[in-house]
Parts: C-alpha cells; sequence; structure tokens
C-alpha cells in the first residue's frame, strides 16, 4: 500500500471555536441523528435501513478532520453509532457488528477522499463527481455490504439470507451516501472558502430554490403512490432544478428527494412489487438511484459551465479594460470601414467622445490626402494581405487640429479566412517629426554658428555657459570644452576702454532685470594676455509660454580695426599731419573747455600766438623737406618748454599757438614765452646744416583782452605782427603798456 498523503485539514478546532470534546460530542450526535433517522425510515419487511446517510457524515467528519483528528473522530462516530442502535433496539452483541461494517465505510470513503483533490472539484466537474461517486461511494458501499455478510451472517442477528443481506446493505448504502456525500462535501469547499452560515443560508432561502424544492417534494409525494413509473417523473423537476440552480441547492434538494422517498416508503405510501428472487430487490433501488444521480452531475456540468461563462465575462471586461484604458491609441474597424472600439487614449487624444466615434468611418477622422491613401492603397491592401504597416497619415482632432500618425493594422479572419474585424493600433508622431525637424533646424544653426564671425555664448537662467561657438573660442582662447558649466564674467574678460577697469558681468546684469545690453564696447581679454576690442549685446531668453527668464544669449564681434580706424581718424580730424601736434578744431575745443573753467573759478588764461621768422627763406633755400624736418624739430621744443596740461597746436605754414590754462598773473605767460624763444633759439642741425630760427609771440589774457575765444584769438594775433613790427624774435602783449618788453 502506497503512503498516505494526507489533504490539508479544511477546519481546526480554534477556526471552529469548539473545543476538542465538544466538537467530539457534535460529531456523535451529527451520527446518531443521522443513523436514527435512517432507522427510522427503515422498511419493517427487511428490518434494516434502506436508506443510510450516517456513513456519508463520518465520511465528511474524517476529511475534515485530518490525519491526527481521526481516532478521536472514529470514537466520537462509534459512539453515535452505538448510540442509534441502542435506541433501535439492538443489544451490544449486535450494535457492534451493525456499527463495525459502517465505521469500516466511514473509514474507507474518509482515506479515499483524502487521497485525491477530486472533491474540491465536486461541484464544477462531472468528471471529478464521477470519481468522487465510485471512489467514496461505490467502493465503500461494496466493501461494507462484504464485510456487514462477514460479520453478520449466520450470527442469527439478522433473519435476511447472506445474499439478501449484502443486497440490502450495499443498497442503502450507496443510495444514502450517493444522496448525502455530495451536500456534506459541498458544505466543506464552501467552508473552505470562507462562506459562513447566514452567506449560505440567503443563497439557499430563495424564491425560486425554495419552488422548485417544494416542486420536487411534491413530486415525489404525488407520483410515489399515485403514478406508474414514478422514478420517471421524480427526475424531471431535480433535472429542471440542475439547469437553474446552484450546486448547494441542488445537492440539497437530491437529499430532500431521498429522505421524502424514504418516508414515503416507511409509511407504505409505495406498493412494492413481488420479489421472487435476491436480486428482484435491485428493482426498487435502482430507478431511486438513477433518478439521483444525473441531477449531481448535470448540476455540476451547468455549475463548470456558469463557471467557464463567468470566467470568459471576466476576461471578456478585462481585455474590455485592457483595451479601452491601455497607453496606446487603438481602434477596431469592421468590414465597412466603421470604428466598432476605441482606446480611451484615441479619444483623449483627439478629443472626442466615444459617441461620436463609434459607428463612423474611420476615415472621416483623417484629413483629405490621408483619406485617399487609406481607401485607395492601404484599405485595399489589408482587405485582401490581412495586414498592413507603418502607414503615414494625418487625423483630424476635434478642435481641428492635425496629428501625424504611423498606423499598423492587423485583420482577424472568420472560418473562411476572411478579414472580418481589424485591429489598428496608431502611433502618434507628431512629436517625432517634430523633433527631426527641431533636429534638422539645429544642426542647420549649429554650422550656421560655427560658420559665423562672430562670438555667440549661450547661457541657462543662472548665468552658466551651455554653449560656445568657435569664433568665441578663438577670442578668448578657451575651448568649448573648457567653459561649459563656467559663469560668463569668469570666462570673458573685459576691461572699460579707457580706463582700463574690469566690467561686471553683463549677463548677470540681464538675467536680473530681463532687459537687453545693446552695442556695449569693451577691451576683451584674450587667454594668450592679447586684447582685442569688441561690441557686445546680451539677449535675454524666455520661456515662449511661461515667459520665464531660461538663459540669456551673447554675442561680440571684434572691432578692433574700426575702433583703432576710427582713433585714427578722430586723431587726424584733430591733429596736424606734419607735426602730430593738434590743429585748429583741437584747439577751439580745448579753448572752450578752459574758457568754462577760467569763468567758474575766476582765474586767468593766456592765448600765445607764435610765428616763425624768416621761415619763408629758409624754406626757399633749403628745401621744402628740410623744412617740414625744421618743423617738427621746432614743434617738439615748443612742447619741452609748457606744462603737460597746456596745449601747443599748429594753425598751418610756419605759426603755431599755445595755451596756458589756469595762470596766475600775466607775467606766467611772458616766462613761458621767454622759455619758448630760449628753446627754439639753438641752432637745428638738419641735412648737414645748422639752421637757426626765432618767434615772434603775441599774448591776450582772459578775462584782461577779451572773454570769448575769438575776441583773444584776434587780439593774440594782433600782439604776434606787433611783435615782429618791433624787430621779430620777441614777445608782445596786447596791452599798449607792456610793448616794452623783449626777450631776454
Amino acid at each position: 500500500m502506497s503512503e498516505w498523503k494526507e489533504e490539508p485539514q479544511i477546519t481546526a478546532d480554534r477556526d471552529t471555536g469548539l473545543q476538542p470534546w465538544w466538537r467530539g460530542l457534535v460529531v456523535a450526535a451529527g451520527c446518531a441523528a443521522l443513523a436514527g433517522l435512517s432507522i427510522a425510515l427503515s422498511c419493517r419487511e427487511v428490518g434494516m435501513a434502506t436508506l443510510w446517510y450516517a456513513n456519508a457524515f463520518g465520511a465528511c467528519c474524517l476529511l475534515q478532520s485530518g490525519r491526527r483528528g481521526w481516532w478521536a473522530t472514529l470514537a466520537a462516530l462509534t459512539g453515535g453509532l452505538l448510540f442509534a442502535n441502542g435506541l433501535a433496539g439492538a443489544d451490544l452483541r449486535a450494535a457492534v457488528l451493525y456499527a463495525a461494517p459502517n465505521l469500516g465505510e466511514m473509514v474507507l470513503g474518509g482515506w479515499l477522499l483524502t487521497r485525491s483533490p477530486d472533491w474540491r472539484q465536486i461541484h464544477r466537474s462531472p468528471l471529478a463527481g464521477w470519481r468522487v461517486w465510485w471512489r467514496a461511494v461505490l467502493l465503500p458501499a461494496l466493501s461494507g455490504a462484504t464485510l456487514a455478510v462477514l460479520l453478520l451472517g449466520g450470527t442469527g442477528v439478522t433473519p435476511q439470507s447472506a445474499t439478501q443481506l449484502w443486497l440490502t446493505w450495499f443498497e442503502g448504502s450507496l443510495i444514502g451516501t450517493t444522496a448525502l456525500l455530495p451536500l456534506g462535501l459541498s458544505l466543506l469547499v464552501h467552508r473552505e472558502g470562507g462562506e459562513g452560515v447566514r452567506s449560505l443560508a440567503r443563497h439557499l432561502v430563495t424564491g425560486e430554490t425554495v419552488a422548485l424544492m417544494g416542486l420536487s417534494v411534491g413530486t415525489v409525494v404525488l407520483a410515489l403512490p399515485h403514478l406508474p413509473f414514478p422514478f420517471v417523473y421524480l427526475g424531471l423537476p431535480m433535472l429542471g432544478a440542475a439547469m437553474r440552480l446552484r450546486y448547494l441547492d441542488v445537492v440539497l434538494q437530491v437529499w430532500l428527494v431521498s429522505l421524502t422517498v424514504g418516508a414515503t416508503i416507511a409509511r407504505g405510501g409505495l406498493t412494492l412489487p413481488p420479489v421472487h428472487g435476491d436480486w428482484q430487490t435491485l428493482l426498487l433501488h435502482v430507478p431511486l438511484l438513477a433518478a439521483l444521480l444525473p441531477p449531481l452531475l448535470l448540476a455540476a456540468a451547468m455549475e463548470s459551465a456558469r463557471g467557464r461563462q463567468r470566467a470568459l465575462e471576466r476576461e471578456r471586461e478585462r481585455l474590455r479594460q485592457l483595451y479601452e484604458h491601455t497607453p496606446a491609441m487603438l481602434h477596431s474597424i469592421d468590414t465597412e470601414g466603421r470604428i466598432v472600439a476605441v482606446s480611451q487614449r484615441w479619444l483623449e487624444r483627439l478629443g472626442y467622445p466615444v459617441d461620436e466615434v463609434v459607428g463612423r468611418q474611420a476615415t472621416e477622422f483623417l484629413d483629405g490626402p490621408s483619406r485617399q491613401r487609406m481607401l485607395q492603397q492601404a484599405w485595399p491592401v489589408l482587405m485582401r494581405t490581412g495586414e498592413i504597416r507603418d502607414i503615414e497619415l494625418r487625423m483630424v482632432c476635434r478642435d481641428g487640429q492635425l496629428v501625424d500618425v504611423l498606423l499598423s493594422s492587423t485583420g482577424e479572419r472568420d472560418a473562411r479566412g476572411r478579414v472580418v474585424r481589424s485591429l489598428a493600433i496608431v502611433e502618434d508622431v507628431t512629436r517625432k517629426r517634430l523633433a527631426e525637424q527641431l533636429a534638422v533646424q539645429f544642426q542647420r544653426m549649429s554650422v550656421m554658428l560655427a560658420s559665423i564671425g562672430d562670438a555667440v555664448i549661450g547661457t541657462d537662467e543662472r548665468g552658466c555657459i551651455v554653449s560656445f561657438n568657435p569664433a568665441a573660442v578663438a577670442m578668448t582662447g578657451w575651448s568649448a570644452t573648457q567653459v561649459v558649466g563656467q559663469f560668463y564674467g569668469t570666462v570673458v574678460h573685459r576691461r572699460d576702454l579707457d580706463s582700463g577697469e574690469p566690467l561686471l558681468d553683463p549677463v548677470l546684469s540681464c538675467l536680473s532685470d530681463g532687459h537687453c545690453v545693446n552695442g556695449q564696447a569693451a577691451r576683451l581679454q584674450h587667454r594668450d594676455g592679447s586684447s582685442r576690442v569688441i561690441r557686445e549685446t546680451i539677449t535675454p531668453m524666455r520661456d515662449p509660454d511661461s515667459g520665464a527668464l531660461i538663459g540669456a544669449v551673447a554675442t561680440f564681434q571684434d572691432t578692433t580695426t574700426a575702433h583703432e580706424l576710427a582713433r585714427t581718424l578722430a586723431r587726424q580730424a584733430q591733429h596736424d599731419a606734419l607735426t602730430g601736434l593738434p590743429n585748429r578744431l583741437l584747439l577751439q575745443d580745448r579753448l572752450q573747455q578752459a574758457l568754462q573753467l577760467a569763468r567758474r573759478s575766476g582765474g586767468c588764461l593766456a592765448l600765445m600766438f607764435l610765428d616763425l621768422d624768416h621761415f619763408k627763406q629758409i624754406n626757399d633755400r633749403q628745401g621744402h623737406d628740410v623744412g617740414d624736418e625744421l618743423l617738427r624739430q621746432v614743434a617738439g621744443s615748443v612742447l619741452g618748454a609748457v606744462r603737460a596740461s597746456d596745449t601747443v597746436c599748429r594753425l598751418g605754414g610756419d605759426e603755431f599757438v599755445v595755451l596756458l590754462p589756469q595762470i596766475g598773473t600775466a607775467e606766467d605767460a611772458a616766462e613761458v614765452a621767454r622759455h619758448i624763444l630760449g628753446g627754439v633759439a639753438q641752432p637745428y642741425r638738419i641735412g648737414g646744416a645748422s639752421l637757426h630760427v626765432s618767434f615772434s609771440i603775441g599774448i591776450a589774457v582772459f578775462p584782461d583782452d577779451g572773454e570769448d575765444e575769438a575776441t583773444l584769438m584776434r587780439r593774440a594775433d594782433t600782439a604776434m605782427y606787433q611783435a615782429k613790427r618791433d624787430g621779430r624774435n620777441g614777445l608782445r602783449f596786447h596791452h599798449a603798456l607792456d610793448t616794452g618788453l623783449g626777450a631776454p
């Protein structure tokens, strides 16, 4: 014999809330009650119970107890059987002999049930119910009847022959266990599933259940005494109930019908046919078994079908939910192109409610070119091959917005292989297309930035560099990898053009106030120490939706050449080309500034006109080149004789002007004039010749000789001509009292 593989215990004592002794008492009482009921319904002519229910109860109790609780359960069942037999009038010896085969059936039935999980499927599998029936009903009934013959035969306890005893025992046990065991096992299954007594009662006590049970019991009461072949009619209501009710309802009804049959036979409601042989006792019980067993199998089949139907409904609902709520655009269409199902993502993306979509042609949601492409190209291929892949289309949203999509579809075929329905997956590639366009645009912009001669530097919202084009690399000396993540001001070193002082970071200023910095000139320091003049512009970048600052773009161009050219042109416009001294234009500007300062401070200034004596003769004798060099050297002598704050100007030819701002007295001007005369009196060696020159100097003083530039210029010029008339190589003030002053 193979090892006993015990099924898990269904309900432990602590789960039921019963103490072991109390549970044993309940088992004993239940066994005694069912045994007593069977004895009470026994056929008096036979002398034995014709419907024995106690063995089914005992097998269920053993199944529930588990292997460790078997001995206690067997003891309780033994007590219940002995008590019932004692109440029926049997002595102790007879009670023990009757109890022994029943206990054997209980043990064999309980053990066979624990060997297989089929009993858990009895309510939803006819095949499992059939296996349980022959294992836990038929085999124990055969063995119990055989054991009863061995124990009771020839003992005088029963008047029946061995054959009659075996048949009577077998029939009673077989029918009683067939009627009650499915009910007990079904209750255990429901209890194992966590269904309580109240829940079971609510399902059992329904109008339909009670009506069908009453119909079945009423049929028994009417058919057995009054109709021929009553067992044919007996099964019809139960078969109808098996089609309508739950398995638990049907097995309860089967047990009630068997109980009603037993009660009817016991009170003589059924006339038994004459028996001419022991085998003819089967004529009563086989039809009853045939009436009870099919409803049980049919109920299990119907329960299985309903379970499969519920599973299909759940799976259908799950698939529908999965279809509708999958994060993808899906739609299904029939052979006429109408949409029959659509996913929630499809509806959300296009902005339609479901009632405006289902039933409409799928092409109604395409733009014109896409509709033509679908009808003329894609749809015929789908109907012919059952599949299309990555068809580029453009769908129209409810608000008119266009959505670029890739549509792939597969067909569902019928038994003939014809496409009857198709499922389409619609991939929204609008962002992908936009990304592709942006990538092309980005590539184009990158090439443009790499080719442009201006430096272009992009920063984030903190002012840190995120992009650095090649022109910026060339102008700063830093590579892009070295500067990314650095602040603009730490990489681009800029100084003021005039003072040379470092300038603040313009990007941070732009990001702080959100304003552009336009055309600011500065001197850019290169990494190698060289510098160049730039003109930079800082423009803030804003998010197009929120308007928040997201960074800045700095652009600057090298204006060194233009700056130097501008300085050269400015110098040429204000300085003499031959001597480099300020010209008349710059002299007028400085004279205006000096006059404004003198008026505010109440001080004096002097304006001196200087004319070289006899320069024309030198120029004619020595040539213009010598004359030009002489003018340059004379200009240097005059510059050496004045202060740095004074201005020496050449008006043209051999005429010079000296502006002396902020002098104390006219004598200070005279002192400067004497220095000039002394300085130019030294000989000049040019081209191998030693040349001697002198100046005639006229002086006008503010405010005595005039308060405006024109007056001072005119009077200084007049004084200079007066100095020439006085013999040259001397100075002369405009005032007549000073005409006697001469060169030292």
